[in-house]
Formats: C-alpha cells, structure tokens, sequence
C-alpha cells in the first residue's frame, strides 16, 4: 500500500511539473480587435487590414500568440456577447478573460498622407512620391485594466521618377499609391511589432555576423523587416532600478546604426546608415538592435551618442546577476 501510494505521488507530481513547465513556456496570449479609422483619408477596411499586418509581423514570435477578432467573436457568441458596432473597452476586456488572453490590442489608423513633388526644367524634371501612415496602438491587462503599453509609430516610404518634356509633351510613368501606402504601414507595422515584444516578453533580435563590409542581424521578412528599416546597434551597459530598487532595465550604449540593404526570410544584410552613424569596427556577434526612425538617427548623430571605439563590457555584481534572473 505504501509502494503504491508512493508511485501516485509521483505521478501526481510528474503531472503538476509538465503542467507547471507548459505554462511558463507557453506564449502570452493577445487578443486583438479590429483597428479603426480615425482619418478620413483611410476606410474601415483598410483600417482592419492594417491590423492584419501587425498581427502577422507578431504572431511570427514564438513567445506571443494573437487572438484576432473572428476567434474572439465565436468565443462572444457563445457568452451571448456582441462584438458588432461600438465595442466598450469593458466589453472587450470581458471578452479576453473569457479566452484567457492576458491583454487586449486596441489600434487605429491616425494619419495617412500622400504627395507629389515636382521638378521642371526645360527637357526634363523629377518626380517625388511620397506616402505616410501613422498607427495608434493601446495595449491593456484584462485582469487590472492598467495600460500597459501606449504607443505610436509613423512609417514613411517615398520614390523617384523622372519625366521628359519637349515642345508641349510630357512623357512621366504613373505612380500607384498603393504600393507606397502598403510600405508606409509595414514601416510603422515593423517598429511597433517590435517594440510590443521586447516590452511584453524581452525578446529582442541581436548582430549574428559581421564582416568589413556588412552586418547579418536576425530581423528578417516573416519579422517585418523592410529595405532601408533603420535599426540602432547597442550593447547593455549598467543598470538601472528606481528609488525602491526596482529593475527597469539596462542602459543602452549606442555602437552604431545600421541601414537595412538586403531582406531575407529570418534575416537581413546591413550596412553603416551614414557615414557619421558609427563605424563597423565597433561591433561584435551578440550586439543588440533596436529599431529608429530617420529623426532618431539625425538626432543621435547631432548629440555625437555613436562612441570612436567600442566601450568596455558592463561586469554585473552577483547581486545584479541575480536579480536579473529574477532572484533579488
């Protein structure tokens, strides 16, 4: 009796520790509502696709899964809860409890532009498309209501053209906008995919390779990666905490920033963004990268943040250790 007793605890234990396991790995579950409009330049359902967009560029992380509006529609129906019209944030979050999502995704589609800038001269001119889009995202916690993250992106993409004019004629190729839309909100899409995982989960992507010419870094197509995307290449420095000894995270020590030239599948090949945004020489496999815009970088190169040679590694103390492991 006591040998049998004895195998159904373990047992029982075996059980609760493949339990305990599957949900520590188990990907944190969002549930995301359709995006809005809140511009008239973009329809409802351009809206909505955007939000697709994002949901894809986020849902290739193994760390976070997205429940998008379909499935949280089946599971409201069968609660008898609506998720047509005018959606309540209380509605919305009751939803996500129901699913067992830990947060809830509200967008909308703030801005969208688009341009045309034109050069004449006597023979021939240039063309200049320009397109914007600017994207609104909320994340909050079903279970406290806190707003958890909050934030903005806007993503620009633009093309060249030339046109040929002689006595009176003029010979210039159209432009379809909606390619130059579609590459506005990628760019906007990709950063704030980003951000939204490295804020939720510490995921981050990081320099795989370097060579005199180029850096391989670990952001590629299914990742939302775009030709010409713009990302600081940083090392961790010391750490910071707050008044009551609170970890809020690593200082980022700017090493350089690297402009996107050639998009792969899980990855991508770039080069020094501009001649005074650091230097190749300066970084090393196992660097850090995060994504900016144009302004970030202009900025970083007014305030001269890109070092002349590679700083020293950050030697953590045990208790820092320690507490980044989630110990003290």
């Amino acid at each position: 009796m006591h040998r049998k007793f004895l195998c159904v605890l373990v047992l029982l234990l075996c059980v609760f520790a493949v339990q305990a396991e599957a949900a520590v790995n188990s990907p944190i579950r969002i549930g995301m509502l359709k995006f809005l409009s809140r511009t008239k330049d973009v329809s409802e359902d351009q809206a909505a696709a955007v939000g697709d967009v994002l949901a894809r560029m986020i849902t290739n992380s193994k760390t976070v899964s997205i429940l998008e509006r379909e499935q949280l529609g089946l599971i409201a129906s069968e609660h008898q809860m609506s998720l047509s019209g005018a959606v309540t944030d209380d509605t919305a979050l009751n939803i996500g409890r129901i699913a067992g999502c830990q947060y809830m995704m509200f967008g909308a589609v703030t801005r969208y532009e688009q341009s045309v800038s034109t050069t004449d001269l006597w023979l021939w001119g240039t063309r200049k498309f320009f397109a914007l889009a600017t994207i609104d995202v909320r994340i909050v916690n079903v279970e406290t209501t806190e707003v958890m993250l909050s934030l903005s992106e806007t993503g620009t993409t633009s093309q060249k053209g030339t046109k040929f004019n002689f006595y009176g004629m003029n010979s210039q190729k159209e432009m379809d906008f909606r390619g130059l839309e579609a590459g506005a909100i990628a760019d906007a899409a990709s950063r704030l995919s980003y951000k939204i995982l490295y804020a939720l989960t510490g995921e981050s992507s990081q320099v795989l390779k370097t060579t005199k010419k180029d850096v391989t870094i670990s952001t590629g197509a299914t990742s939302g990666a775009q030709l010409g995307g713009l990302y600081r290449v940083y090392m961790e420095g010391e750490i910071i905490k707050d008044a009551d000894g609170k970890f809020l995270g690593r200082r980022m020590n700017n090493l350089a920033v690297v402009k996107i030239v050639d998009v792969q599948r899980d990855f991508s090949i770039a080069h020094i963004a501009d001649k005074k945004a650091g230097s190749l020489a300066n970084i090393k496999r196992g660097d850090k990268i995060y994504p900016v815009t144009q302004t970030e970088m202009k900025d970083m190169i007014q305030r001269k943040a890109f070092p002349a040679k590679r700083p020293k590694e950050v030697k953590l103390t045990e208790e820092e250790k320690k507490f980044l492991e989630g110990g003290v």
